[in-house]
């Protein structure tokens, strides 16, 4: 073989060896980019088995629905016991028809199973019951025996009054709420229209 065939043939080899080299460069590279736009985009936590956007979950007891719980964000842990929730929305109705809705900025879900025994809420809690709006820091809710606590100030609006107080406790199902301590009431009274007679 000719000394010109052989420097040809080594730059050939030459060529597609880099070219291979290239080619399973890009790809490992391009896997692992993958890799990571998932995982940022998925915005998984540590320790987090399963990342969820726009969050729903509507609790049945046969066919009626209990109750509905929505979130921008929830992230499950890896033994499925417990589930973060980020601007978590808890909403039903009672018995009478009035609507109950629950808003916190953070929510950690105790789950057994598929069934929510306990509700965290922190970084600001506003529950909206029939025309009363109740805010408060934090508190707990327990769907089972149908309970809402909060340790903190607690302030409750609607119907012509302010109320404020420390602590809470309710059932909100039952209709009942009770502040605890430090309990101070303002009562609004209706103003009358431009177009009430007076008589």
């Amino acid at each position: 073989m000719s000394p010109r065939r052989v420097a040809r043939l080594l730059a050939l080899l030459g060529a597609v060896t880099l070219a291979v080299i290239l080619i399973v460069a890009i790809k490992v590279v391009r896997q692992r980019s993958i890799a990571q736009t998932v995982t940022q985009a998925a915005g998984l936590i540590p320790g987090a088995l399963l990342h969820a956007h726009n969050f729903h979950w509507t609790q049945m007891k046969g066919d009626q629905s209990q109750w509905v719980l929505k979130a921008k964000d929830a992230n499950f842990s890896s033994d499925r016991s417990t589930l973060l929730l980020t601007d978590a929305l808890l909403s039903m109705t009672t018995k009478d028809g009035k609507h109950f809705d629950l808003a916190a900025a953070k929510a950690t879900i105790k789950l057994n199973g598929n069934h929510i025994s306990r509700a965290d809420l922190g970084g600001g809690l506003v529950i909206h019951y029939g025309s009363f709006v109740v805010t408060t820091q934090e508190a707990i809710f327990s769907p089972d025996s149908d309970e809402v606590s909060a340790a903190g100030p607690v302030q409750v609006e609607g119907e012509g009054l302010s109320v404020s107080g420390v602590g809470l406790s309710g059932h909100p199902k039952a209709e009942v709420f009770e502040l605890l301590k430090q309990v101070s009431t303002t009562i609004v009274p209706k103003r009358k229209s431009a177009n009430s007679k007076v008589s």
